[in-house]
């Protein structure tokens, strides 16, 4: 079995207050017009910006992997719209991406297959922040299975919240690893917390908690129609071999996860191997705006 590639996240601050002139004009070259016509459709103007920013952030990234400018990238999609880089230029680099964005921070997790770009990893990040606002009983009930739900409201009152997030960053980032949106349902399948391993993961000075070896169970397609009906709801799902899941705490208000899949054959992976670096809008952009 080959070793699972080092996932590398990438924590770029979204704050609009960053942008100026000279930013704005090079991302914007460097997007395609399909790109440009998406960001200029939002209504909002920080919608657009963060936007904006979110597209310069990853072209620019990649380009620190590759020996190809931020604007000769180019983007293929999934049915459901997971992004992914065309066929050509997978094969030519080896790599794979996700990305996620909440409030002011987006993630972007990259995996550089050098030995064998052949083998697709299903790779999906997400960071999510915490908000008092959200009505996590009605979106438990309606979005959650069942052993999540139960152990969820097993907690004391003060912790449900903590856990709602924690299993919707874990959630999210399952369903895009997939690729299938909510094709998928949300209760076909059901993430552990009980028993993790704990580690730190180094961010430029900081050290941040992480939960790995995540258990990830799966709903039996035989037992779809019984789910609603059996006292003995933890029968119907049955634990998966072939999927790493981990889940951190960048600050108290935004926790990520990420959830990798499938990969080598159907054998497990060893624990997810990470490294983290946070990312600077002005250093990270103005790197590549001497080449436009």
């Amino acid at each position: 079995m080959s070793p699972l590639p080092t996932i590398q996240l990438f924590f770029c601050p979204l704050d609009i207050n960053l942008l100026d002139e000279k930013t704005v004009s090079t991302v914007r070259s460097w997007l395609s017009d399909a790109e440009i016509n998406k960001v200029d459709r939002f209504i909002q103007q920080a919608a657009q910006q963060q936007g904006l920013m979110v597209r310069g952030y990853l072209r620019s990234v990649l380009s620190s992997f590759a020996n190809i400018e931020p604007d000769d990238w180019q983007f293929e999609y999934g049915e459901k719209g997971k992004p992914r880089l065309s066929a050509v230029q997978y094969k030519q680099t080896g790599l794979q991406f996700n990305l996620s964005h909440s409030g002011n921070w987006l993630l972007i997790g990259v995996i550089h297959s050098k030995e064998d770009a052949s083998i697709p990893i299903q790779l999906g990040v997400d960071i999510e922040r915490r908000r008092e606002s959200t009505n996590i009983h009605s979106i438990l009930h309606h979005y959650f299975s069942k052993p999540e739900e139960a152990a969820l409201l097993a907690l004391p009152e003060s912790q449900q919240r903590e856990r709602f997030f924690d299993l919707w960053a874990l959630k999210e980032s399952y369903i895009k690893a997939k690729g299938l949106g909510l094709a998928l349902s949300l209760k076909s399948f059901a993430f552990d917390l009980s028993a993790p391993s704990l580690a730190n993961l180094t961010l430029d000075d900081q050290l941040l908690p992480i939960q790995h070896d995540i258990s990830l169970s799966l709903l039996k397609p035989t037992d779809v129609d019984e789910l609603e009906q059996t006292n003995d709801v933890e029968s119907c799902y049955e634990v998966s071999p072939l999927w790493q899941c981990c889940l951190g705490k960048l600050n108290n208000s935004y926790r990520f996860a990420v959830s990798v899949g499938e990969f080598a054959f159907g054998e497990k992976p060893l624990t997810l191997q990470l490294k983290a670096k946070k990312i600077s809008w002005h250093e990270q952009i103005k790197m590549f705006i001497k080449t436009n």
